[in-house]
C-alpha cells in the first residue's frame, strides 16, 4: 500500500481528501484488462499482417493491403486500449484559467529565458556597422 505523507501511491490505492485511502484494485481492474487486451490485439494484428505478407511472397502475389479481419482487429484493439487507459486515469480536474492566469500579462507567456543568448554574432555585426559608420563620417569630413 501507499505510505501516508510520502506522496507515493501504489497502483491499487488512491488517496482521498481527508488522508484516508480507498482500495481501487477492484474498480480499475476491468479497465486494466481492457488495456492489456487492446494492446495485445494490436500486436497480434501486426504479427498477422507480417505473416500474411510472408505468405503472399511465397505464393508470388503482391501485397495490396491488410485483410479486413486484421483491420477490424486493429480498430477493436485501439478502441479497447483507449477505453482502458481513460478508465484507469484518475478523476479529471477541471481547467480553471481564471485562477491560474488572472495575474499574468501577455509578456509573461512570450518570455522564455532559456531562449535568450548573449553570445552571438550580433555583437560583431554591431561593431562592424559602428566602424563602417565612423569611416563614412571620417571620409565625409575629409571631403568637406
Amino acid at each position: 500500500g501507499a505510505r501516508r505523507g510520502s506522496g507515493l501511491r501504489s497502483w491499487t490505492t488512491v488517496k482521498r481528501g481527508s488522508g484516508g485511502e480507498r482500495n481501487m484494485s477492484g474498480t480499475k481492474m476491468p479497465f486494466r484488462v481492457a488495456t492489456a487486451i487492446g494492446v495485445l490485439l494490436v500486436f497480434h494484428a501486426g504479427f498477422s499482417t507480417f505473416q500474411y505478407r510472408k505468405h503472399l511472397r511465397m505464393v508470388g502475389e503482391e501485397f495490396e493491403g491488410a485483410p479486413l479481419d486484421v483491420l477490424l482487429e486493429v480498430i477493436l484493439g485501439c478502441i479497447l486500449a483507449l477505453v482502458g487507459v481513460v478508465g484507469t486515469a484518475e478523476n479529471f480536474v477541471p481547467i480553471r484559467l481564471n485562477q491560474t492566469f488572472h495575474s499574468k500579462v501577455a509578456d509573461d507567456f512570450s518570455f522564455r529565458q532559456d531562449s535568450m543568448t548573449f553570445n552571438h554574432r550580433g555583437r560583431v555585426l554591431g561593431l562592424l556597422l559602428e566602424t563602417a559608420g565612423m569611416k563614412q563620417n571620417a571620409d565625409s569630413k575629409k571631403r568637406n
